[in-house]
């Protein structure tokens, strides 16, 4: 069962600004949810889906929201009628 995306107590991070901490972020345009090691000191990037020209909010990985997750779903569809 896929996992709700959650940011509780966690800053969003926004394309372009510093990373201040090499961790695991995430970030979703509500269809699918990317995750990528994001290293310190270098820029958060822009949305990877699409075109990957659009702006993103990346949120930390953390164990509160995440879990201890050791899978994910590589796509998570919308089984809307």
């Amino acid at each position: 069962m896929p996992q709700e995306f959650k940011t509780t107590g966690v800053t969003a991070q926004k394309t372009g600004t510093l990373c201040t901490e090499t961790s695991l972020y995430k970030c979703t345009d509500n269809k699918v949810e990317y995750i990528m090691h994001i290293a310190a000191g270098t820029p958060f990037p822009t949305f990877p889906g699409g075109n990957s020209k659009g702006t993103a909010n990346w949120f930390k990985l953390t164990l509160e929201n995440d879990g201890d997750r050791k899978t994910f779903d590589a796509v998570k569809v919308d089984n809307v009628a």
